[in-house]
C-alpha cells in the first residue's frame, strides 16, 4: 500500500477512537488526510486544541460527490480539505452558503483541493467533494482558526480562490472601472458601491450570490465575464427560489435592476453556457427609488401603486407580446390570510389568469379547481401571479389568498391562441410546464410551447425522445407531472458515447439545457431525452424549445 493510502487508513481507524482528556477531540488534524508529494508537513504548526475535524468520509467513481454541512463560527476563518486514496486521479471541491451562494471552489486538475473561507460568511457551510476522475474512498477535513492565521493557512494548504487572490482579479481587470461608471450613467441618478467580487463560474453549475436591498432603493446588477466564457445568463430569484427575472444583455455585459418598497433580499444565479472562466459582479445600491432605461431591465420584487397602475404596466407589456384586451374577472379586497373565491367560466383551450395586485400587498397564493374540485393550476406553496388554464372548458372557482397585508387585487383572463390540443388533456401539467417555461424565459406566451408530447410515467420506466442539437443554438428540455406523480428528473444523454449531458430534478416539474455553443463546440450534438418520475404514476407532458443563446 502507497505511503497515501495508509495515510487514509490511519485516519479511519482513528475516527473511532476514544477523546484524550486533555484535548477537545482525538480525530486527527486535516493534514493526516494526506498531502501532494513536496508539500509541508502542517502538524507542527496546527496545534491540538483548535478541534481538527474530519467531517465525512466515503466511497465514489466519477461523477459522485461526497458531501457534508459544517458549523464555522462566523467571526472565523476556516481551511476545507478533501482526500482520496490513490485510486482517484481527479477530486475537486465546492464550498456553499446555505442559500446557494458560492463561497469557493477548487478544481484544479489534481487529487489535493483545499479552500479557505474566512469572514463575511454564513455559519452553516455546504461541502461537495466530486470525484472528476477515477474511483475509491474520499475524505473532507476542516480546520478552524483565527483569521490572523488564514495567510498562513492557505499558503500551507495551497488553498484556492482567497480574498486576496480575488481582489487581484478586480483590480486587474481590464477597463472595470470605465464600465461601471458607463453602466451608471445610462441608469441615470445616484448610485454607491454595495459589493463588488470576483466569482467562478462554470458551464456545469449555477454561481449564486445574495445581496440586501434596503427599503423603497434598488439594485443594479453588473455581470462583466472573462473570454473563458461565453452566453452567459443572470437571474434574480426571491427567498423562495422563484425567478423574479432575467437579465438583459449588452454585448457580453449582463445588466439588470432590482427593486423593493421594504428591505428584502434577493439572490442573483449566474451561468455561462460555455466554459469555465472569472466574472466580476458589481452590485450598486441607488440612493432613492430608481428607474431603468428601456434596453434595461427593473424588477420590482413586491407591488407598488395602485391596482389600475399594475394593470396598465400589464396590459403594456402583454400588448407587446401580441395579447388580445384582457376579460376583467373580478376586483376585490384581500384580507391577509382569508382566502377569496371567485367563480367564472373558463373558455375551451388554454387562457391566462394574472392575478393582480396593489401595494401594499405582498405575496399571493393562488389555486384554480375544477368543477368535480380537482385541481387544474398551482400549487401549496405557489406565490406566482401568473396562472395558466388548459382544459375543455367550464365552469372552475379561483381560490386567492394574501400571504401578508390586505390590499386590492384584480383577475384578468387571456386566450391563449393555437395552443397545443394534448395541453387541454392534462390541465394541472399543463399548467405546471407553462408556467416554469414561462419563469425561466423559454417562451413569452403559451403558443410558443411548440410541440408538446403526453407520456405514462413510472419509476420503474424511462420515457426517451432522441434530438439534435445544431451548432450555435441550445435546446431545454422541459418535463411536467400530473396529479398523481411526485419527482420529475430530466436527464439529456449524448446517444454516441452515452455522457450525461444535463441532468434537472424537480418536485413536480424538471428542466434540463444542452448547448453547442462556444469554441469547444465540435458540432451537432446528437442527443436523447430521458424522462421519468421517482414516485407514483402520472401523467407527464414533455417539450423541447430550440433557441440561440446571447453571446
Amino acid at each position: 500500500m502507497t505511503r497515501r493510502g495508509c495515510l487514509l487508513g490511519l485516519l479511519l481507524a482513528c475516527i473511532g477512537c476514544a477523546p484524550e482528556p486533555a484535548r477537545k477531540a482525538a480525530i486527527p488534524p486535516v493534514a493526516a488526510l494526506g498531502r501532494a508529494p513536496g508539500r509541508p508537513d502542517v502538524h507542527a504548526w496546527f496545534r491540538a486544541e483548535r478541534a481538527s475535524e474530519i467531517v465525512v468520509v466515503d466511497a465514489g467513481v466519477a461523477g459522485d460527490r461526497v458531501s457534508a454541512l459544517v458549523d464555522v463560527p462566523e467571526s472565523s476563518c476556516a481551511v476545507f480539505i478533501a482526500r482520496g486514496t490513490d485510486t482517484i486521479e481527479d477530486l475537486d471541491l465546492l464550498a456553499y452558503g446555505e442559500d446557494g451562494a458560492v463561497l469557493g471552489m477548487d478544481e484544479g486538475n489534481d487529487s489535493t483541493p483545499a479552500l479557505l473561507v474566512c469572514p463575511p460568511h454564513p455559519a452553516r457551510i455546504f461541502l461537495a467533494a466530486r470525484i472528476a476522475a477515477g474511483h475509491g474512498l474520499v475524505a473532507i477535513g476542516v480546520e478552524r482558526l483565527p483569521a490572523a492565521d488564514a495567510e498562513r493557512a492557505a499558503a500551507t494548504y495551497h488553498a484556492r480562490h482567497r480574498t486576496g487572490e480575488a481582489d487581484a482579479r478586480l483590480s486587474s481587470w481590464p477597463g472595470l472601472a470605465e464600465r461601471v461608471a458607463e453602466h451608471r450613467r445610462r441608469l441615470g441618478g445616484s448610485w454607491a458601491d454595495l459589493r463588488r467580487v470576483a466569482l467562478p463560474l462554470d458551464a456545469r453549475i449555477a454561481t449564486r450570490l445574495s445581496a440586501t436591498i434596503a427599503q423603497s432603493r434598488c439594485v443594479h446588477a453588473l455581470v462583466l465575464a472573462s473570454a473563458e466564457v461565453s452566453h452567459l445568463e443572470l437571474s434574480a430569484l426571491d427567498e423562495n427560489g422563484h425567478i423574479l427575472g432575467r437579465a438583459t444583455a449588452l454585448g457580453r455585459d449582463r445588466s439588470m435592476v432590482v427593486c423593493s418598497v421594504l428591505e428584502s433580499v434577493v439572490t442573483f444565479e449566474l451561468r455561462p453556457q460555455s466554459g469555465r472562466g472569472v466574472a466580476v459582479l458589481v452590485l450598486s445600491q441607488s440612493d432613492s427609488d430608481a428607474s431603468a432605461p428601456e434596453d434595461a431591465l427593473r424588477i420590482d420584487r413586491y407591488p407598488s401603486g395602485t391596482l389600475d397602475d399594475a394593470r396598465q404596466r400589464n396590459a403594456a407589456r402583454l400588448d407587446g407580446l401580441g395579447y388580445a384586451a384582457a376579460q376583467v374577472v373580478k376586483n376585490g379586497q384581500l384580507q391577509a390570510g382569508h382566502t377569496d373565491r371567485t367563480s367564472f367560466v373558463l373558455p375551451k383551450g388554454c387562457s391566462r389568469l394574472d392575478i393582480l395586485a396593489a401595494e401594499p400587498i405582498r405575496d399571493l397564493s393562488a389555486r384554480l379547481w375544477g368543477a368535480d374540485d380537482s385541481l387544474l393550476a398551482g400549487d401549496d406553496d405557489a406565490t406566482r401571479r401568473v396562472l395558466f388554464a388548459c382544459s375543455s372548458g367550464g365552469p372552475v372557482r379561483l381560490d386567492v389568498e394574501s400571504l401578508s397585508r390586505a390590499g386590492a387585487y384584480g383577475i384578468e383572463l387571456r386566450v391563449e391562441p393555437e395552443t397545443a390540443p394534448s395541453l387541454q388533456g392534462s390541465p394541472l401539467a399543463a399548467s405546471r410546464l407553462l408556467g416554469y417555461m414561462t419563469e425561466h424565459g423559454l417562451i413569452a406566451s403559451a403558443s410558443q410551447a411548440g410541440k408538446v408530447t403526453r407520456h405514462d410515467l413510472t419509476p420503474e420506466h424511462l420515457a426517451t425522445e432522441p434530438f439534435l442539437v445544431p451548432l450555435g443554438r441550445c435546446i431545454d428540455v422541459t418535463l411536467a407531472l400530473g396529479a398523481h406523480g411526485t419527482g420529475a428528473e430530466v436527464r439529456l444523454v449524448d446517444s454516441e458515447s452515452g455522457a450525461l449531458l444535463a441532468f434537472g430534478r424537480g418536485t413536480s416539474v424538471a428542466g434540463a439545457r444542452v448547448c453547442a455553443v462556444g469554441p469547444e463546440a465540435g458540432g451537432t450534438i446528437h442527443a436523447r431525452a430521458e424522462l421519468r418520475v421517482r414516485a407514483g404514476q402520472s401523467e407527464g407532458l414533455s417539450t423541447m424549445r430550440l433557441s440561440t443563446p446571447a453571446p
